[in-house]
Parts: C-alpha cells; sequence; structure tokens
C-alpha cells in the first residue's frame, strides 16, 4: 500500500517539544561518568552523549529525546542561543537518521548534543559535522552510515 518512497515524501521536519530533552533525572544519567551504558561519539566540533532507555522513563510515547548544548566558550547569552538554534536546525534536517531505527522498538534513546568548537567557527562545522556523528550513532541500530 505505502513504499518507502512515499514515506520519505510525507515526512515532516518539525522538532515537537516531546522530542526535547528536558527531565532532570535524563540529563543528569548522560553525565554520570559511573555509569556503563552512556556512549559518546565526537565528531569534529560536536559530541553526542546517549543511551537507551525505556520509553515509559521519557514520559511522552516517543522515538527519543534530544538535548542541546553550546558550551562553555560560547560567552555570550547571544552566542549560545546562535549555536543552540543552528545545533537544533541540522538536527531537525537530519533528525530521521536517529528516529527511523527507534520507531518500531520497545526502548528509546536519550541524545544530548554538545558543542565543542570557537564560536566563531560554529557555522560551518555544525552543518558538516553534526550530520557525521548522527551518522556513528544511529551505525549500532540498524541504520547504514553513508559518507
Amino acid at each position: 500500500m505505502s513504499e518507502l518512497p512515499d514515506r520519505v515524501e510525507q515526512r515532516r521536519l518539525t522538532f515537537p517539544p516531546s522530542y526535547r530533552l528536558k527531565r532532570r533525572r535524563l540529563l543528569r544519567s548522560l553525565f554520570d561518568r559511573n555509569r556503563d551504558d552512556v556512549q559518546t561519539v565526537a565528531v569534529g566540533c560536536v559530541r553526542l552523549l546517549y543511551r537507551v532507555v525505556p520509553r515509559d522513563a521519557l514520559g511522552h510515547d516517543v522515538p527519543l529525546q534530544v538535548g542541546f548544548a553550546p558550551g562553555p566558550r560560547a560567552e555570550s547569552g547571544v552566542e549560545r542561543n546562535r549555536i543552540r538554534r543552528l545545533l537544533r536546525e541540522v538536527y531537525r534536517v537530519h533528525q530521521y537518521t536517529l528516529v527511523d531505527p527507534f520507531v518500531c522498538r520497545p526502548d528509546a534513546l536519550i541524545v544530548m548534543i554538545l558543542f565543542r568548537g570557537r564560536p566563531e567557527q560554529a557555522d560551518d562545522c555544525i552543518d558538516c559535522d553534526l550530520p557525521r556523528a548522527l551518522q556513528r550513532v544511529a551505525a549500532p541500530f540498524g541504520e547504514k552510515e553513508t559518507d
């Protein structure tokens, strides 16, 4: 009835509030150095911390939740907001790299995207590094990595 190309065309590139990582308990678990289940991927100026959790821990029936952090080098509020906005926009366009493997799974993925570069370089490096990092995270869960 519906083939894969039809589903791809019907995808909406939105980032609803239920997909945002806001629960303090989940955020702290990503930064806890004593945990063995937290994985990390670093590509260029972007680092992703992620772990698989039961879906009922999220509070919403969504395949994943994502948070964004601009890093310590962004000193002013203007720089921090600009970097966060860039991270959200690039993620929004490439989100199905991570969403697709978790749609049919009983568990969910929580991800924190950290910017670790200089604020002046954010425009150039986020566009190129974040999609590659998302592909590396998705690779163990069944999504093919393409460069």
